[in-house]
């Protein structure tokens, strides 16, 4: 059995309580998609006799192909050891866990400014999040907060970011700052809009098609400013 079709057998059945939540392959999702995203990957391989749960929120404003998890936590048992598919009492305590530690900071998270929110002034125990230059000139320019994300932007055009370094995200800076930048210095918000709504249907593409099930194309703020 994979390790996708354990996940739905051992965890379909509990998951079922909570109407907002969906399953896709290894991903446990909380729906609708509306620019943010929120959910739990489960890390194991087919051949694995345990899980190792991954929550993370992010958001698709950006041409970054993969989805980073670092604005998140793995989900622990409260005792030492591994979350084991063969434990009788695995699903049940593992629901409990999703609603004691998770559900309650997903369904906070609704729009991007919640989740700025979220990563500004709810950092975990022993865990910084910043939100970064490459990273910030499109969630500040989505939210509307252009004056944020020129400064943003502004450090990425000038090599003042980690981002700059040369061969570590050369193709992912030039496509902000040369597909993003030119609208953000005219304040230009419907082209800002379009930019952001193209990275986010392209993203959408590249992940299983469950994804697009729950997806729900909407305005951003920035052009809901207008």
């Amino acid at each position: 059995m994979t390790a996708s079709e354990l996940i739905k057998r051992r965890l379909g059945p509990v998951l079922k309580r909570h109407p907002d939540l969906g399953m896709i392959g290894r991903w446990i999702v909380m729906k609708p998609i509306r620019h943010v995203l929120r959910g739990i990957v489960m890390l194991s391989r087919d051949h694995d006799s345990f899980v190792v749960p991954q929550w993370a929120v992010t958001h698709f404003c950006e041409p970054v192909g993969n989805f980073p998890l670092n604005w998140g936590e793995r989900l622990y048992r409260d005792s030492p050891g591994l979350w084991l598919w063969d434990d009788p009492d695995m699903p049940e305590y593992f629901i409990s866990k999703l609603e004691s530690v998770v559900l309650p900071i997903f369904r906070s998270i609704q729009t991007l400014d919640d989740l700025v929110g979220y990563v500004e002034t709810k950092p975990l125990p022993y865990r910084h999040f910043e939100i970064d230059e490459l990273r910030g000139a499109c969630l500040h320019a989505a939210r509307g907060d252009l004056e944020t994300a020129r400064a943003k932007l502004d450090d990425l055009r000038n090599g003042r970011s980690l981002w700059c370094i040369p061969g570590f995200a050369e193709a992912e800076v030039a496509a902000v700052v040369d597909g993003l930048g030119p609208a953000l210095d005219k304040g230009d918000r419907l082209a800002i809009a379009r930019q952001l709504a193209n990275w986010e249907e392209a993203r959408m593409a590249k992940l299983p098609k469950g994804f697009a099930r729950i997806w729900e194309p909407t305005p951003f703020p920035v052009e809901q400013a207008l």
